[in-house]
């Protein structure tokens, strides 16, 4: 699935990609602040139409500068694809960079969204982002204090440094200071870069704690769900996840190919050799099949169906990709069945078709499964 698809498609449990780390999370974290910018557009069209008061030009200057870095940040997206490891780092960045944009230009209007990288950092479970987060927002509270007071929208607070309530600084309707801050490089910071950076590190450490009892809780039931997927002794998904995974809808026009093993003489292995080995026999095979999907692509499924029966399900799949995987397999088991005491093997079919008909696909290679295991019999 492409960068740009990912990026607007609903999200589906049934897409592996999805599962990968991360990926999720920087989707969520695009459409967040593809909505803030929505919003600032909003904003920046009301500000035109005079519906707010705030100076045109600095509105104008800080609203180009977002779309530019917007721009830059979807190319940069578009480049090294949601699933990079890059990419969390370009979505903080964003948001730390639209922070500082719109803080220099609306300075006190701002003043709440500097903390946004720090609150868009929790949906990530890594402790060097959230750090790289909140280093650049404390860079962005001096940045912003000291650009904003020069080139922003006038903050009166910063200009004369009022220190007390009104009543105290007015007489008969008469604001009682008249002079500019002497000093700013020096009362900007103890006024208002030090006491603001001191709020943020309070909220980092707050911020942190709450997600990490979050993380703990959405891992475990992560975790709980995962389990109840896995066959423990095969590492393969189960049956009960192949048929949650069948009643899912799919784009029924899409072609998809399956291939399903039985394992053979696993009776004999059992009276033989005792349950132990035929339990080891059942999951050498399934290693082999895991081991063939693990060096394909991230879309192939694989299911341990029954007791000594295997299912692979091969979105797109062809009779040629079908065929390609049985001839690895093959040559994986090749080696293993020179080794072995006991005997090993696995009869195997294939079909494909389309995901419309998935169960009459698997009801086919099943049929084809037989067919080979009846022709190893009359071989031997």
């Amino acid at each position: 699935m492409s960068t740009l698809k990912l990026l607007f498609s609903k999200i589906t449990d049934d897409a592996p990609v999805y599962e990968k780390k991360d990926v999720v999370e920087n989707i969520f974290v695009f459409r967040m602040l593809l909505v803030w910018h929505l919003l600032y557009t909003f904003v920046f069209i009301l500000n035109c139409l005079d519906v707010f008061i705030v100076d045109k030009a600095i509105f104008a200057t800080g609203y180009l500068l977002s779309c530019i870095l917007l721009i830059v940040f979807i190319i940069a997206l578009l480049i090294f694809g949601v699933d990079h490891v890059c990419a969390k780092y370009l979505c903080i960045s964003e948001a730390g960079f639209l922070v500082m944009i719109t803080s220099s230009t609306l300075t006190y209007h701002m003043v709440i969204v500097v903390m946004l990288p720090i609150v868009i950092a929790g949906v990530y479970s890594s402790r060097k982002l959230s750090i790289f987060a909140f280093v650049f927002s404390i860079f962005n509270i001096a940045f912003s204090t000291y650009v904003g007071y020069y080139f922003g929208v006038c903050d009166a607070n910063m200009a004369l440094i009022t220190t007390t309530s009104l009543k105290h600084l007015q007489k008969d309707g008469v604001f009682l200071l008249n002079e500019v801050n002497k000093n700013p490089l020096v009362t900007l910071f103890m006024y208002y870069v030090f006491p603001r950076s001191l709020i943020a590190t309070g909220f980092y450490c707050v911020s942190n704690g709450v997600n990490k009892m979050i993380r703990r809780t959405i891992e475990k039931a992560h975790r709980i769900k995962h389990e109840a997927a896995m066959d423990d002794m095969t590492g393969l998904y189960n049956k009960n996840k192949l048929l949650s995974d069948l009643e899912k809808p799919k784009e029924p026009d899409r072609n998809v190919a399956v291939i399903y093993w039985d394992v053979n003489q696993l009776k004999f292995v059992n009276d033989t050799y005792g349950h132990g080995q035929g339990d080891s026999l059942i999951a050498r095979v399934a290693g082999t099949i895991r081991l063939v999907a693990a060096n394909d692509n991230d879309n192939v499924r694989t299911y341990r169906y029954g007791g000594d029966e295997f299912v692979m399900i091969i979105p797109d799949g062809t009779k040629e990709e079908a065929l390609s995987f049985i001839d690895r397999w093959n040559k994986l088991m090749e080696p293993i069945q020179k080794d072995s005491k006991i005997p090993i093997s696995a009869s195997v079919g294939y079909a494909c078709g389309r995901y419309a008909d998935i169960r009459k696909i698997i009801g086919e290679a099943d049929e084809r499964m037989y067919e080979n295991k009846r022709e190893r019999s009359q071989e031997n």
